[in-house]
């Protein structure tokens, strides 16, 4: 609603806030009171929640550039500048139809609670078009048949060596020429629990979005094999078949009229890049990142406060990102690169985190460690540290380590992984690079249960006088500490 209100350049004069009496030295402890200012900025009514593409967002993205400008950072993008674009679609379904007929026209009856579909555009229609069945899909490496004109069914469960997810093996159909995928679900039929979330509003990055099919959807397993029945075949053996030939590619019998309606909405967006120069560049890249990104405006016209603020989820992790980059920046330059992520999208698929992970400035081989900063300011300080991706990566250890020679204790389980999917590190994570989140706010289940069940993504994630900012502060000093170790090559020489 808010998109484009004010051209970018009249952003360019807004004044960051400046420090208030009383706040500590920069190279000293980070304080509440370095924090507070920055949260208030950030999570205040004047950026209307700081949603991707709104006047509120890039007003963030420019005070964020700012304050790493001041501190002394220089631009780490891939152009040179501060900015990373992310181009965004944000697609919610409203219709979607299908029929199928027999050749000779008879149509074949499926329940419409057993099917799904999308489309690409806002509204489309594709009548007469012939099924065509690919097994798993085209197997990774394999030559692309010519499927132009058809609607490939495939077997939505995986087959047995191959990661690829649904997206990217629908997609790989798609380049070679079928108008549409339907996925064939297991038995069970998921398709009558997918109903309801398949009408919601989903988001991608727009370059993996203008490779999905035209159409995209799914069947139970009794509606395909009423498909496939009418086909004269059956569904059991067209599995076997799959399995035997990971290249089969089978037309049926059978032809379909499709129908879609969908809101259609891109945005753009963009991920702030800063970095620290290391003495010996060689020696690889230290990584720190935290969403600036929040869900704007979140209730509907008329009420009372429409505004989801985003204070603790996650005005407080730019906080942190932004003075733990103001005393890094103050020592000498230590042995490796030290990079500064704020990345956009994270509220609607980690998007931000995605396109940097895609098109990272630094080779992501050489990024040794990388940490996420999410939702800190839950708890006082004397917190132990929960480390989220503990088990999943070899540099957990030495962050107990580098915890611990601050006073710091760590938690003795793995509850806190239990979020490790749900937070930027996590598309970094599985790239292969080492990512942690480690903080005091994820130590404390029933602390951090309160905050999610109650303000968590509502207008009540407001930055109060009674908001305790001492756990995150501690948090701070632990990822300036963390930020002296990793990127000291001496004291951890690296992956």
């Amino acid at each position: 609603m808010f998109r484009r209100v004010l051209p970018f350049f009249l952003l360019c004069v807004a004044s960051p806030l400046h420090a208030e009496p009383g706040q500590s030295a920069v190279t000293g402890a980070v304080t509440p009171g370095d924090l507070r200012p920055h949260i208030a900025y950030l999570a205040s009514d004047a950026l209307q929640g700081r949603a991707p593409d709104s006047e509120g967002g890039r007003m963030a993205a420019h005070y964020i550039a700012t304050e790493w400008n001041a501190a002394g950072l220089q631009p780490g993008a891939e152009d040179g500048g501060w900015y990373q674009p992310v181009a965004m679609v944000t697609r919610k379904p409203l219709l979607g139809s299908i029929r199928f007929n027999s050749l000779d026209g008879k149509p074949i009856a499926i329940p419409e609670r057993s099917l799904l579909l999308s489309g690409r555009e806002p509204s489309d229609e594709l009548r007469g078009v012939r099924l065509v069945f690919t097994g798993y899909g085209i197997a990774p490496g394999a030559p692309l048949p010519e499927l132009k004109g058809r609607l490939a069914l495939m077997l939505a469960h995986h087959a047995d060596g191959d990661k690829r997810n649904l997206a990217e093996r629908a997609a790989v159909l798609a380049a070679a020429g079928a108008a549409g995928v339907i996925l064939i679900f297991d038995a069970g039929d998921p398709v009558s629990r997918l109903r309801e979330p398949w009408f919601h509003p989903s988001s991608e990055l727009a370059a993996a979005d203008a490779q999905r099919p035209v159409f995209y959807g799914g069947i139970g397993d009794d509606a395909a094999r009423r498909l496939f029945a009418a086909s004269g075949d059956t569904l059991v053996e067209a599995r076997l078949r799959a399995e035997d030939n990971r290249a089969i590619i089978e037309p049926l019998a059978i032809t379909a009229d499709l129908s879609t309606r969908s809101e259609i909405e891109h945005l753009d967006s963009n991920n702030i890049v800063g970095k620290l120069p290391g003495a010996d560049p060689a020696a690889g890249a230290v990584l720190f990142l935290a969403h600036w990104d929040h869900l704007g405006l979140c209730r509907p016209a008329g009420a009372p406060d429409r505004i989801c603020n985003g204070a603790v989820d996650n005005a407080s992790g730019v906080a942190v990102l932004i003075e733990v980059a103001k005393r890094l920046a103050k020592t000498p330059p230590l042995d490796r690169d030290i990079y500064f992520l704020a990345t956009t999208g994270e509220e609607i698929g980690l998007l931000g985190a995605k396109a940097f992970a895609e098109r990272p400035p630094v080779p992501l081989d050489k990024i040794v460690a990388a940490f996420n900063l999410d939702t800190v300011a839950v708890g006082p300080a004397g917190a132990p540290v929960a480390i989220i991706g503990r088990g999943r990566t070899p540099i957990a250890g030495d962050v107990a380590k580098v915890a611990a020679s601050i006073g710091r204790g760590v938690d003795a389980d793995d509850d806190a992984n239990a979020y490790i999917r749900r937070q930027d590190g996590w598309m970094l994570l599985d790239k292969g690079v080492p990512t942690v989140m480690a903080n005091g706010a994820f130590s404390d289940g029933a602390r951090l249960e309160a905050f999610i069940s109650g303000a968590y993504h509502t207008p009540g994630d407001e930055l109060t006088d009674d908001t305790d900012l001492s756990g995150a502060a501690e948090d701070a000093d632990l990822h300036v500490a963390l930020g002296r170790y990793f990127g000291d090559e001496g004291r951890y020489p690296g992956r």
